[in-house]
């Protein structure tokens, strides 16, 4: 096992939000609005805040949570993030007390969507957060980023093994 930990959570969103007064928004408010207060009542109320459908509309639009892979080698551990439409220099990685970070922004190559039928693509800042295991070197973890994939090498720390001392036997 990795000993990676996820910080923002297992949940997956998915945003769909077509402009204007499409049935299927409306229906998928109602829905989202339902899960909610399942939610809720599941874990209590502090679970799930209340918001109006702006916000809920604007958070479904700047709401983005790149996949993730994480695999293991025996002396690292690799994570791999797709971040389609996402430019190089929008992407930020750092690591703070155990903590590694990324974030970034995927921006709108439209100026406005006036015209807009449907808007399905989904833009806007994007965070997601690990606490990595004692076992990983923070200090060597490289990262590249090449077709959309951000790969993160994350090298374990090397366990210097004991060796035997002689011991002369005096007489």
């Amino acid at each position: 096992m990795t000993g990676l930990q996820n910080l923002n959570g297992s949940a997956r969103r998915f945003s769909s939000v077509p402009v204007g007064a499409d049935p299927f928004t409306l229906i998928s408010r109602g829905l989202g609005r339902d899960f909610d207060q399942m939610i809720g009542s599941i874990f209590g109320d502090r679970a799930v805040s209340s918001r109006s459908e702006d916000d809920a509309q604007t958070e479904a639009k700047s709401f983005l949570s790149p996949r993730i892979d994480v695999h293991e080698a025996e002396d690292h551990i690799e994570l791999s993030a797709e971040l389609p439409g996402v430019e190089q220099d929008d992407v930020d990685v750092s690591v703070l007390e155990g903590v590694l970070t990324v974030t970034g922004e995927k921006k709108s190559t439209r100026e406005s969507n006036d015209g807009a039928r449907v808007v399905e693509r989904s833009y806007g800042h994007f965070k997601r957060s690990f606490r990595l295991p004692e076992t990983i070197d923070a200090d060597k973890i490289a990262a590249s980023f090449k077709n959309g994939v951000l790969t993160l090498t994350l090298p374990k720390v090397v366990e210097e093994k004991p060796e035997p001392r002689k011991i002369t036997v005096s007489g």
